[in-house]
């Protein structure tokens, strides 16, 4: 017995693509409020305190941090400044650009505009 055999409609695709298609617009216009105000960047700080609190310490055996801050706390600080979008391009940015030639504690703020 199929376990979706209960699903109805939910084995078709349409659905779920109507919930992506919805949860997508959602995003995009939470980008565009204040970042003081987006409910997507509140909810990704949450996420990135919480690595902090309980991750940081088990990577921290595997992983060291090249820049100053580190890039969890570059990360915090680019989308509470910045928002959910610029801040994520800016950590991407960052995390992309760290490589073996990077001295140990580089120091790379924030922008600040």
């Amino acid at each position: 017995m199929s376990s979706l055999r209960g699903l109805g409609n939910w084995k078709r695709p349409e659905p779920y693509l109507a919930l992506l298609l919805v949860s997508t617009v959602l995003a995009i216009g939470d980008s565009l409020r204040q970042p003081k105000d987006q409910i997507l960047a509140r909810a990704y700080v949450q996420a990135v305190l919480e690595y902090q609190r309980y991750g940081r310490p088990i990577s921290a055996k595997f992983i060291r941090c090249r820049y100053r801050p580190t890039c969890s706390q570059y990360s915090l600080e680019a989308v509470e400044r910045f928002g959910i979008g610029r801040g994520l391009a800016l950590t991407l940015r960052r995390v992309v650009s760290c490589r073996g030639n990077v001295a140990f504690g580089t120091p790379d703020p924030v922008p600040a505009s």
